[in-house]
């Protein structure tokens, strides 16, 4: 296991969220294609001049909203390829989830595909790894959890509780009766109360959930709830050895202020990993992608510039 660190912090007030947008949607318009014979929408830039010769696909946490990663999107596309999308709701589960996607990179024809996994994307990367090893270069799992059986009772005594069935089934009807059009006011309140001495970077938050407004629906919810809590179906289903073929190119960020899983949850990651770089001291919790975001781009590029790529 290699230790890394991050570089300095910028504040995400900075961000023109509507310019970032407009460029997100210029170099990589939404495209859908049929993948097992269904629908599958998402964003594809191939770099004609990329510094490093890989494909970053992103694989959203438990939001399912592709879009989340719209403010790297300008420093992702200057430096790799680039493939993004919201969880298609005609794949009801992990398994078909990955099974479609590997397909979809099959018929894009990415190169030197590295799944980047935040939260429940970390996750279900791992369950791409496992069934598809021909199409993963490499895994940036962030602020996720082990699907190996390597957990000790805490840790798996977290992962049992988030995803069980009864809260599953509560969740989906607590989502069928909420009026969806409150529910941006309502992430707006949560992020202000993380941003209360950041009066920009609540600006910011405002404007980019605006954006994500149309995705927001009380079926994608619904749909996300169901894959989340599919998950339950591939705890401790993984070894070790699954991802011995990743030697050298996983990077684990796991920041110590994420308290969304316990220690045994990320020690577990750690050492079902086959020698990983591990970042520990980025800030900003859960969401320390939003939060921390120079930190976080800086340290995914140096991992990238070094896999020889």
């Amino acid at each position: 296991m290699k230790e890394c660190h991050g570089g300095e912090s910028m504040d995400f007030g900075s961000i023109d969220v509507k310019k970032e947008f407009e460029f997100y949607d210029r170099v990589a318009p939404r495209q859908t294609t049929k993948v097992m014979g269904k629908d599958f929408t998402y964003r594809y830039y191939r770099n004609p001049n990329p510094k490093v010769n890989a494909t970053i696909l992103m694989l959203a946490g438990g939001s399912g909203l592709g879009d989340a990663f719209a403010g790297m999107g300008r420093a992702f596309t200057d430096r790799y390829s680039m493939i993004n999308f919201n969880y298609p709701e005609s794949f009801k589960d992990n398994v078909s989830m990955s099974d479609a996607i590997a397909e979809l990179i099959t018929i894009l024809k990415a190169e030197n595909v590295y799944l980047w996994g935040q939260s429940y994307g970390g996750a279900l990367a791992q369950i791409i790894a496992k069934r598809h090893p021909e199409q993963v270069s490499g895994l940036i799992l962030t602020s996720t959890a082990s699907m190996v059986g390597n957990l000790k009772y805490d840790g798996m005594k977290c992962l049992v509780e988030m995803f069980d069935q009864e809260k599953e089934e509560k969740n989906i009807k607590k989502y069928k009766k909420l009026p969806m059009s409150i529910l941006p006011g309502l992430l707006n309140m949560a992020f202000k109360l993380k941003m209360k001495d950041n009066p920009d970077g609540q600006a910011a938050v405002k404007a980019f959930i605006n954006y994500l407004k149309p995705d927001l629906t009380k079926e994608y919810f619904c749909h996300m709830t169901h894959l989340l809590g599919d998950l339950r179906n591939h705890l401790g289903t993984h070894t070790k050895d699954d991802f011995e073929f990743l030697r050298g190119h996983v990077l684990i960020i796991e920041p110590e202020d994420d308290d969304t899983f316990t220690k045994d949850v990320k020690d577990a990651l750690i050492d079902a990993m086959p020698d990983p770089e591990v970042v520990r001291d980025i800030t900003g919790g859960h969401l320390a992608m939003m939060f921390d975001m120079d930190n976080f781009m800086k340290t995914i590029n140096d991992f990238m510039d070094g896999q020889g790529l």
